[in-house]
């Protein structure tokens, strides 16, 4: 039955994107490495191949849990090597009835068809001109206008905390008294990661501080997208009055940035606990204190040119910069560029990628496995890198020069 189940799935329209390794031919060309290709079936299942040298290889599927682990299981040889042979339509039946077994729905999140949020949640059809409509067509211009990350982020707040609630209602007739709904709704609501379902409301009185800081934060969010999805319909003539934008109010928030940052016995742990690539990327953050996207832009040409360090293109609002590099730190990136040509990307990710957005979720697992407070992010090296120049007595302004802050007040 399952493996009738595989073959309805390769029909449907779950299966858009062909495996890259359901035939042997493939797998056999895949290169050695330790931690497994996967194939995503569903958001949260996954089906892959492990091969870490030539006495292995075999298929293995996996979950994400509740709590934002994955769990795997072996499936079945995918070469053969003494001891038989799976094809991919028979590993995908086992995994599908993994997935279907009791123990993994327990602990598994529910699997959802895959594909991104591409457009706000609402169709703009009537005569009165509402809130929906104006998320609408202020998503239109943020598609042409913003970044694609901006855009997207203002997608997922905008239909996780806006449609549900505040779409139906008329632009003319949205006063104060939804700006407080709105504020009581995302203090009171949970924040969602990953694939989580919504969870209920719990009480203001509840949050602690640091939780009650982030949701207010959300919440100014979204008043700035309404504020300007607001203004964007007062400007198209889709509105006479000016009430429903200039009744949205900020809650002032204290700002406490993250002040986490590692002693060298922590970077140690997490290093031991990164995948190779990884420990490469966090390496080049504690030498230089840069951010992810500056390290992952990061090319060979930029290597050692200017003098002894590393040239960092401009990103976000810094302009370009030099970064001074100490011997053990300009040794590791020289062996980076190895036999690469001047356009290469020093850092590649586990799959050979440049690194973008997929270095978080390994982080976090990196963070759990080597014991480290869950609210470490990868931005947390820049505050280990700076903190590490001040301690050992570099004048705060050439800190600042080396993060590609404007000056030491920022």
């Amino acid at each position: 039955s399952y493996l009738r189940k595989a073959n309805q799935f390769l029909k449907s329209e779950h299966s858009i994107n062909p495996c890259r390794f359901a035939q042997p031919e493939q797998i056999q060309e895949l290169p050695f490495r330790s931690t497994p290709y996967w194939h995503w079936l569903y958001r949260c299942r996954h089906l892959g191949i492990h091969r870490p040298d030539d006495t292995v290889c075999n298929w293995t599927a996996r979950v994400l849990t509740k709590d934002k682990l994955y769990k795997q299981k072996c499936v079945g040889p995918a070469i053969d090597l003494g001891h038989g042979v799976v094809s991919f339509r028979t590993a995908l039946a086992r995994a599908l009835e993994w997935f279907d077994s009791g123990v993994v729905r327990s602990m598994a999140n529910e699997p959802k068809a895959l594909g991104r949020t591409k457009e706000v949640s609402f169709c703009p059809i009537g005569d009165v001109y509402t809130v929906g409509h104006a998320l609408r067509d202020y998503s239109e211009w943020t598609k042409l206008a913003r970044s694609q990350g901006g855009h997207y982020n203002n997608l997922v707040l905008i239909n996780y905390h806006l449609i549900p609630r505040f779409a139906q209602i008329p632009l003319e007739a949205f006063s104060a008294k939804h700006l407080r709904n709105l504020a009581q709704q995302v203090l009171e609501t949970p924040p969602k990661f990953g694939f989580m379902e919504r969870q209920k409301p719990v009480g203001i009185e509840t949050l602690t501080p640091d939780e009650l800081r982030r949701r207010k934060r959300t919440f100014n969010s979204l008043v700035t997208i309404l504020k300007m999805a607001f203004r964007h319909a007062w400007d198209n003539a889709e509105i006479q009055s000016e009430r429903s934008w200039r009744c949205l109010k900020r809650i002032p928030v204290n700002h406490s940035p993250r002040t986490i940052f590692l002693d060298r016995q922590e970077c140690t742990s997490l290093l031991e606990s990164c995948t190779p690539a990884l420990k490469d990327l966090v390496l080049a953050a504690l030498y230089t204190g840069c951010r992810v996207g500056e390290l992952g832009n990061l090319i060979v040409d930029d290597v050692g040119k200017q003098g002894f360090g590393v040239r960092i293109g401009a990103f976000k609002r810094s302009p370009a910069r030099f970064v001074f590099l100490p011997d053990e730190g300009m040794a590791f990136f020289l062996s980076k560029c190895e036999q690469k040509s001047g356009q290469d990307y020093v850092l590649r990710s586990d799959m050979g990628k440049p690194w973008r957005r997929q270095h978080a979720q390994l982080f976090r697992r990196a963070v759990a496995k080597a014991g480290l407070p869950r609210e470490m992010v990868f931005h947390g090296l820049r505050h280990t890198y700076a903190s590490d120049l001040i301690r050992a007595g570099v004048p705060i302004d050439i800190v600042a020069k080396q993060l590609g802050h404007a000056n030491s007040m920022t």
